[in-house]
């Protein structure tokens, strides 16, 4: 019989605080002889809590039954049965943890940690696919914050509020600071969410005395914080002195607090939605792209050409009418902040985009149109007679894009402005150079980088700032990207099919070259017993590549050798046929050659070469 035991695992920090416990091991035991399984499985967990040692950990890993890891949620699952020869009996629950959440490591001289939770018989409910029982635990504060000191994982968790009326503050910076003798420690930032919560973590390495002199009166972390807008604008400043307080010195392993603000941000208006950059083109760059390798999930694509930024627009900013403009910072491969700094995005480099459609009174309405209200819609950089232009205003060398304002009746002629989500059309040829690469020479089976290197990609960060119009003080990060790779390199000199028809092409965003060595020198030679196919592909994001013949009795297709160098694939193409086989006649080698490559919206098509030949 198959037993199913789902289950979710939390640890509490503190009475309205708690963490999932994710990436963790959970380990089921058999109960042994000498334990007592009815005192045990109905014992209260904070009597059965115990911190394992080493030997205690060998001594029962022959009653180990099965072992998973918990998900991001802090979720698992078992599938026990005769594999694990299980029956439904109870068990011991352990667990064993390397990292607690959000520790990037664990200091060298601190050990993994296994612990014991309690004993339980789960209340097995029949089903299809056999019995399922489902538990649900949460560690005590006392017994998860001992094992986070343990592993010196400290975690601070927190609300910002408004001191006037306790309402929750969103969207602000806190920092963490440790008050030290002679320099202080920033532990650590988070941003505040919806609800005005915050959570920060960081170890014991970051307050912990590095030299003889950088020591602290009085042993461990002594908080006090600071507050500011995400652009940095203080809202409040708390005095190092606070953290020799004694509801802040020497704090534990969980902290928690909440912040009080008498400067609160102005609050949006009742018609407001705050504005917020979301998205390139469909793709979530929270979600959809990978932070470490700027590519898209799944696909593995760069982004190329124009960029289509969307997210949510709104007209006001705390009541005051919106603009923004965006920015874009040069990062390494791996997403780390490089270069001279952020640059802001000009109007030169912004494509044609629609942003919205103002719906007013039809002024040709009854007498050529039947339809009292016409929509027009607002364009940055239009080109048609009935598109309106967004006003976009140069303010200290910085265009900004001020969001249309009208709000009146539909019906009235000044009419009433709808944002469609769309923020900007980025060229993202325009934030960095990438002049084509010149394969002049290249022969077809060679690598490309016989006559050029094979082209990397280039690595960005993008962010939107919004303000109240014209007001320098009140500009803020409105959402960022933080990492993207972008390539726009073309390839020129491609001499496709060079033995047959040649022709030169330019302008090409990868390198499909086919050919074959029979007909090198002349093409009108023909084949007789053997057919050697020689093919180059080669783009810093290669996808597939394909190559296959038709003619009579086919179509037939070749194996392809394995890339020595990621992106570049050369060499011959081995047939998956006999060239005996080959009735005399005409046949064509066709290529096809995938760039794994998008704007956001739409991928290029695959390229492709071909060449002819007959069979003699």
């Amino acid at each position: 019989m198959s037993y199913i035991f789902k289950g979710t695992l939390c640890g509490r920090l503190c009475a309205n605080c708690e963490e999932d416990l994710s990436n963790v091991q959970v380990k089921l035991y058999r109960l042994r002889k000498d334990q007592r399984e009815t005192v045990l499985a109905t014992a209260n967990p904070k009597n059965t809590f115990a911190i394992l040692s080493e030997k205690e950990i060998a001594d029962k890993e022959e009653w180990l039954i099965d072992e998973t890891q918990t998900r991001e949620d802090g979720s698992f699952q078992f599938e026990l049965g005769d594999d694990q020869e299980y029956e439904g009996e109870a068990f011991e629950i352990d667990i064993y943890i390397e990292k607690a959440p959000g520790q990037e490591e664990r200091a060298e001289n601190v050990e993994p940690i296994q612990f014991t939770i309690t004993t339980l018989q789960p209340q097995w409910k029949k089903a299809e696919e056999g019995a399922i029982a489902a538990w649900e635990h949460c560690i005590s504060q006392r017994f998860w914050c001992k094992i986070r000191d343990l592993l010196g994982a400290y975690v601070i968790c927190g609300q910002v509020v408004d001191c006037e009326n306790e309402e929750p503050i969103p969207k602000v910076r806190v920092m963490a600071f440790d008050r030290d003798w002679l320099q202080d420690d920033e532990l650590g930032t988070a941003i505040t969410d919806s609800s005005g919560h915050f959570r920060i973590y960081y170890s014991e390495n970051d307050f912990i005395p590095g030299t003889f002199i950088d020591v602290e009166l009085i042993g461990g972390p002594d908080l006090y914080f600071r507050v500011e807008t995400t652009l940095g604008a203080p809202l409040l400043n708390e005095d190092p002195s606070r953290g020799r307080d004694s509801d802040r010195e020497n704090v534990g392993a969980c902290f928690c607090t909440t912040l009080c603000l008498s400067d609160v941000p102005p609050e949006p208006g009742p018609n407001d939605v705050l504005p917020f950059f979301s998205h390139i083109g469909s793709y979530d760059y929270e979600d959809d792209i990978d932070s470490g390798t700027g590519l898209t999930i799944g696909s593995e694509r760069a982004f190329f050409r124009n960029l289509r930024l969307n997210g949510t627009l709104s007209k006001k900013l705390n009541g005051s009418d919106l603009e923004y403009r965006f920015e874009v910072h040069e990062t390494d491969a791996s997403g780390n902040l490089t270069g001279s700094g952020w640059e802001p995005v000009l109007e030169s480099q912004l494509g044609k985009l629609k942003i919205g459609t103002l719906q007013r009174a039809n002024p040709d309405f009854p007498a050529t149109s039947p339809n009292p209200i016409e929509n027009v819609d607002y364009v940055i950089k239009p080109n048609q007679p009935d598109e309106i232009p967004v006003n976009i205003i140069t303010d200290s060398g910085i265009d900004w894009i001020q969001v249309p304002q009208e709000s009146d009746n539909p019906l009235s002629s000044t009419g009433f402005f709808t944002p469609n989500h769309d923020l900007i059309s980025l060229n993202s040829r325009s934030i960095a150079s990438f002049p084509d690469a010149d394969l002049t020479g290249l022969v077809t089976g060679n690598s490309v980088t016989d006559v050029h290197p094979l082209v990397e990609n280039k690595h960005f960060a993008i962010r939107m700032i919004v303000r109240e119009k014209g007001s320098s003080g009140t500009e803020e990060i409105a959402g960022m990207c933080e990492h993207i790779a972008v390539n726009n390199r073309l390839y020129d000199g491609i001499n496709s099919h060079p033995d047959w028809y040649s022709n030169i092409r330019n302008n090409q965003l990868a390198v499909a070259m086919v050919d074959i060595a029979q007909l090198q020198g002349s093409g009108c030679l023909g084949i007789t017993t053997d057919l050697d196919v020689v093919f180059t592909a080669a783009h810093p994001n290669l996808g597939s590549v394909n190559i296959n013949m038709t003619g009579p009795g086919g179509p037939y297709s070749f194996t392809l050798p394995s890339a020595s160098t990621p992106g570049d694939l050369h060499g011959n193409a081995t047939p998956d046929f006999s060239i005996s086989d080959l009735e005399p006649c005409a046949y064509i080698v066709n290529m096809s050659v995938q760039a794994l490559l998008t704007d956001g919206d739409e991928i290029p098509s695959n390229l492709h070469d071909e060449i002819a030949f007959c069979k003699r």
